[in-house]
């Protein structure tokens, strides 16, 4: 009996142990890991004062110090506050100091609204200051007003040049701003400080793209590859020079390469698909770019232009003649556009006299015999002007087609594009010996000589 008793005792014991243990854990949850005893008990009178007097100047600043110091920067924001907001009555409080802390607080916080509020308050008092200045561009930039970011972050660098962060920041004011040029010497600072700064390098290469370097910043960008932050990035850059230069198989070759890379973040992932797709398209390998963009398509339905581009292809996979119309060769263009010229009408028989070919279009002149009014033979010059524009084509190449026929004295001419006639080229044609032929009939013309 005695013995149960015995035990039911210390089962107490050990729960009441155990309660107390941990309200003493929930109660210090929010509290900084303090290891120095004397901070600690700074931390505890300094709460007791605060309970008594809120405005307690002694404990505020002790409290924020020891937050602030600690990386607490949601606690601290709280008591720089209170010290903001007495400091007008109390002269003994460094406003400069605790509204620029109060600033950096919500700086951590990414509360660039409110952070700007206490920064440009300290500014006022210390308008020289590195951290004041610094901290207004780094808000100024993450509110996307560049044009005030920069000059504080150049007087940042009067009082601290050799600053990587200021320079890092700075440069990226200016790219966003597409001033590449005059984000290169800060870029040259940071590497120059820092050569393993893969930030500074990948921003670096991006700029001499952009300044017309691009074969230099190849070089860089081979070398980020390996980096799990900017191997992907570095692919795409790549991969977009190589195939603004022409190089589409360097730019597949790129695009591959970035898909291969382990733990790709998804927004990177999508790009070297859709790019890669793109460059399957140039190539006519319809079937392996569309099979890309549904990969994407499956992730983000409305991804850039993917319904288009899909429907596009889709109908270009299965129409040979088409494929030729748009992306075949100059040859093989022409020798398409024969074809459909010299069988317009069934049973016209027309035959072909001549192949125009141009940047902006390619005609072909047929002849076409009729029978007179008195039954005798006629033959009348027909020309056929064929655009590969999938766009919208305007009013003066009808213009133009309409007074080279005149001048040449055809009986018809026809324009044909892959895309559609502007409402202005389609009134001229109005009452003219021109006929518009736009995509949609143009895909039954194609499918009907197939």
């Amino acid at each position: 009996m005695y013995f149960l008793i015995f035990i039911g005792v210390l089962v107490l014991v050990a729960v009441a142990i155990v309660l107390v243990l941990k309200g003493r854990s929930t109660s210090g949850k929010d509290m900084p890991d303090i290891k120095n005893r004397n901070e600690a008990k700074i931390l505890k009178d300094a709460t007791r004062k605060l309970e008594k007097d809120p405005d307690n100047i002694a404990a505020l600043t002790q409290l924020s110090e020891i937050f602030y110091t600690n990386g607490v920067f949601d606690k601290a924001v709280q008591y720089y506050r209170s010290l903001v907001r007495i400091a007008p009555v109390h002269s003994e409080i460094d406003e400069a100091k605790v509204a620029l802390r109060a600033g950096i607080c919500l700086c951590k916080a990414q509360e660039w609204g409110e952070a700007l509020k206490y920064l440009l308050q300290s500014s006022l008092k210390d308008g020289s200051n590195f951290d004041v200045n610094y901290h207004l561009g780094l808000v100024y930039s993450n509110l996307k007003d560049y044009a005030k970011a920069v000059p504080c972050l150049k007087k940042a660098l009067i009082v601290n040049p050799a600053s990587t962060q200021a320079n890092m920041l700075v440069a990226r004011c200016f790219y966003e701003q597409h001033h590449y040029k005059e984000a290169l010497p800060y870029l040259k600072v940071v590497i120059a400080a820092e050569p393993n700064n893969k930030e500074a390098m990948f921003d670096y290469a991006d700029v001499m793209v952009e300044e017309g370097h691009g074969e230099k910043s190849i070089k860089i960008f081979s070398h980020l590859r390996p980096d799990p932050t900017y191997g992907a990035r570095s692919c795409i850059r790549s991969g977009v020079y190589h195939y603004n230069q022409g190089d589409k198989k360097t730019a597949i070759e790129d695009f591959t390469i970035g898909l291969k890379l382990p733990n790709t973040p998804q927004a990177d992932m999508l790009e070297l698909k859709y790019r890669l797709a793109i460059c399957y398209f140039d190539t006519n390998r319809y079937k392996e770019g569309l099979a890309l963009l549904s990969e994407v398509k499956q992730v983000n339905p409305q991804y850039k232009d993917i319904p288009t581009l899909i429907s596009r292809y889709s109908e270009l996979s299965q129409n040979s003649n088409l494929q030729i119309y748009l992306a075949g060769s100059v040859s093989d263009f022409i020798a398409l556009c024969r074809r459909i010229a010299t069988g317009w009408e069934r049973g016209m028989n027309a035959n072909f006299i001549d192949a125009n070919a141009e940047s902006a279009y390619t005609d072909i002149t047929v002849e076409v015999p009729s029978r007179g009014g008195d039954g005798s033979e006629v033959k009348e010059t027909w020309v056929f002007r064929f655009f590969r524009t999938t766009g919208a084509t305007g009013e003066i190449y009808v213009r133009e087609f309409h007074e080279m026929i005149q001048d040449q004295r055809v009986g018809r001419g026809i324009c044909i594009t892959a895309g559609t006639f502007t409402e202005g080229a389609r009134k001229y044609s109005e009452g003219r010996p021109v006929d518009l032929i736009e995509r949609d009939k143009l895909d039954v013309i194609l499918k009907r000589i197939n």
